[in-house]
């Protein structure tokens, strides 16, 4: 039904309907005109005085162009010569009742006898004198054809001018729309994506409106992800930074104990290459991390594989984390998965999710408190649940130091770009991150 709306309210259509309405309007508007000057006109030389003036006027005329011209009541050539000239009128010139000349039949031949019928006493003649002596004229004249004419042509350019008029008045909003968008594209051109495109109307300019507004909604949303990015990454940046700077102080201040041989007991100098050892492993740790972080940002978007079960999916992540944090000491229990729905993922990503677990429960977990691993549900979700003890008033201040936290970030631009997510909960005794997958349909 929607396209339907659409297609009849498009421009064409719109356009079309207009013209329409203002021929038949116009065409309404010339029928009542030209009535109403018809009967004007009729009305006008109807009356019997008005035409006799005329005529007395036409007759003037022709008095003095047969003086002028010396013309004979006969002289058939020059009367004709001066009823061409009037273009309206047509006379009868009749001397002692016998017509001499018929401006009707110009080159008739004239007889030297009264012609019954052709002259009627009921008639008004007018006494014109040519220059064989005066003779009896009877002028017809079409005075009102002009007028019609006249008449005519006003009613039509009135029309067409009222014509050209509603279509001005039809197209002018659209038009003043159309100025209006340009000025609102001025505005989102200076930088001011805050500023809402006017949309109105069902045609093609208020589809070109909705598509400019969505446009500018999304090139906002664009610029101010981008300034998200930004600040994280210059947080991110600050934080690492300070960081670095703690483990390479270190490294420095042994390092410049050793270079100075100050330090002559062997077991003390094997101390100090052990923590100059333990620091540098963490600034790589350290630059392995922004160089992960670096990667998964420029990764938008991951190619996902074939559909699996979470047991399927983890099975081989967890059992090297298992192992793993056996061989570190840690206690590891799994909850097996109940259920057989699937879950789409990116396998290169589970491994990268997984080591930062690991990485993570490694530096800052209570080695007392088992790690547990649980499946996790929802309606449209399914994934693994992350559970370990904190080393907060453990006394274990190798374990109590901030973090970052670029791990989870990481983790959780990694989950994000597979249409997953990623929550975590922290309290002061235990540490939990869950991620989750979408269901395959």
């Amino acid at each position: 039904m929607e396209s339907i709306r659409t297609r009849w309210s498009s421009l064409y259509f719109e356009l079309a309907a207009l013209l329409l309405a203002a021929v038949v309007i116009s065409g309404l508007f010339f029928a009542v005109l030209n009535r109403v000057g018809s009967r004007i006109i009729t009305e006008r030389f109807a009356d019997g005085n008005y035409l006799e003036e005329l005529c007395a006027g036409y007759l003037e005329d022709l008095q003095d162009y047969i003086d002028e011209e010396q013309v004979a009541s006969s002289d058939s050539g020059k009367l004709t010569e001066w009823v061409k000239k009037q273009k309206i009128v047509s006379i009868q010139v009749y001397k002692d009742e016998i017509l001499t000349y018929d401006s009707n039949y110009p080159d008739a031949a004239v007889e030297d006898a009264a012609v019954e019928g052709d002259y009627y006493e009921w008639e008004y003649y007018y006494t014109v004198t040519f220059t064989d002596g005066t003779a009896d004229v009877f002028l017809y004249g079409f005075f009102s054809y002009p007028f019609y004419s006249y008449a005519v042509i006003a009613e039509i350019l009135l029309s067409v001018t009222l014509l050209i008029l509603i279509v001005i008045l039809g197209i002018r909003k659209r038009v003043k729309y159309i100025g209006r968008l340009k000025d609102e594209c001025e505005i989102l051109g200076s930088g001011d994506l805050g500023y809402q495109i006017t949309v109105q109307g069902r045609d093609e300019i208020t589809l070109l409106a909705r598509g400019l507004d969505n446009m500018r909604t999304a090139l906002r949303e664009s610029n101010e992800k981008e300034a998200e990015l930004t600040a994280a990454n210059r947080k991110m940046i600050t934080e690492m930074s300070h960081d670095l700077r703690t483990p390479l102080t270190s490294l420095l201040i042994y390092t410049e104990i050793l270079g100075k041989k100050a330090v002559k007991d062997p077991e003390k100098i094997a101390e100090y290459v052990e923590k100059i050892e333990k620091k540098a492993r963490q600034i790589k740790q350290l630059s392995d991390n922004i160089f992960e972080y670096a990667l998964i940002t420029e990764e938008s978007e991951a190619e996902l594989g074939e559909p699996q079960t979470l047991r399927e999916l983890f099975y081989d992540p967890l059992s090297e984390m298992t192992a793993y944090l056996e061989e570190q000491g840690f206690a590891v229990n799994i909850k097996p998965e109940k259920t057989r729905r699937q879950v789409r993922a990116n396998e290169d990503y589970i491994n990268r999710i997984i080591d930062n677990i690991v990485s993570n429960i490694v530096k800052y977990a209570d080695i007392s408190v088992p790690v547990e691993i649980d499946a996790a549900y929802t309606d449209g979700y399914g994934g693994l649940t992350f559970r370990n003890g904190t080393a907060r008033g453990t006394g274990d201040k190798r374990k109590a130091g901030n973090s970052t936290n670029i791990g989870l970030h990481n983790i959780e631009k990694m989950m994000k770009s597979m249409n997953g997510s990623c929550r975590t909960k922290e309290t002061e005794k235990t540490f939990e991150i869950t991620v989750m997958f979408p269901w395959k349909n």
